[in-house]
């Protein structure tokens, strides 16, 4: 996806269930002191966070960076688009709604720079490829897979959507090699989640996650992990829904699938056809 904005602390949020003492040390500095590794050098960072050089190095790596030169580069294009948009809030009084907008913006850009395309086509292939597919998420996560398996039956691929913890379960006892089962859990610790992907991939089902952290749960059990930002990433997280992140990636792969075969945005084009001429309920009184 594109790269323009390397949304570096939405990625080291992501990963912070799974570094160590040490690296949480580097991780929490950075979140809370960017400006700082912008205007100094790992020798000096070194001796800010008490950590020895190999350790920044080696957290730098550990998050998909070359080494700190590159992490820096990261950290100041990244600070660079946040004062681009404190700027713009700056030239007007900005109210409730366009302050949610804005943020609404950072945090789908963040997303498409997190997101990675051969996870993105590892999932576009594994739906193509499945008999049935079926679709979990508890409450906001649930929007987002109603959305894709709507989606889906636009394109013909049968699906269906559960959001209860004894469907999810039946559903996942029932599913063969041939089923596909998608996941989509903003923790990646919920246990109804976790408790059918896992049942599902005993039965060999294809298995797949999109969550907010890599270390979790459900990436243990996810054949195919697809990582978001956390809504927690932007200043209004408190008034916004994390789903926002999960229907880019819907909408993404929908996409891959329609650019992989015709014939799919034929049946998209012919199912929604069908919708928008269905006679009005009216009519029939």
């Amino acid at each position: 996806m594109a790269q323009e904005v390397p949304a570096v602390i939405a990625k080291i949020v992501s990963q912070q269930q799974k570094f160590t003492y040490g690296e949480n040390q580097i991780a929490n500095f950075v979140i809370e002191h960017s400006d700082f590794i912008t205007r100094h050098t790992i020798t000096a960072l070194a001796n800010e966070i008490g950590v020895s050089e190999t350790s920044i190095n080696r957290f730098c790596k550990k998050i998909g960076f070359k080494g700190f030169n590159d992490f820096k580069i990261a950290i100041a294009q990244d600070s660079f688009y946040r004062e681009m948009q404190t700027r713009k809030k700056e030239r007007r009084e900005v109210n409730l709604v366009d302050g949610l907008a804005l943020d609404y913006n950072e945090l789908i850009v963040s997303t498409s720079a997190m997101v990675e395309e051969a996870e993105l086509l590892r999932l576009a292939e594994l739906l193509k490829n499945a008999r049935r597919v079926h679709v979990f998420g508890i409450f906001d996560s649930f929007l987002a897979a109603t959305a894709l398996k709507n989606r889906l039956l636009l394109l013909g691929i049968h699906a269906e959507a559960a959001n209860d913890s004894r469907a999810m379960k039946i559903a996942a006892s029932q599913c063969t090699e041939d089923d596909a089962v998608i996941a989509f859990t903003r923790s990646g610790t919920t246990q109804e989640i976790v408790e059918a992907i896992s049942a599902a991939r005993a039965n060999r089902a294809q298995t797949a996650a999109i969550t907010c952290y890599h270390s979790s749960p459900v990436t243990e059990s996810a054949a195919i992990n697809i990582i978001v930002p956390d809504k927690k990433s932007v200043s209004s997280s408190a008034m916004m829904s994390n789903h926002i992140t999960f229907l880019f990636v819907v909408d993404a792969v929908m996409s891959l699938l329609i650019s992989s075969d015709k014939t799919y945005l034929k049946k998209k084009l012919d199912s929604e056809g069908l919708i928008s001429n269905r006679p009005r309920l009216s009519d029939y009184y």
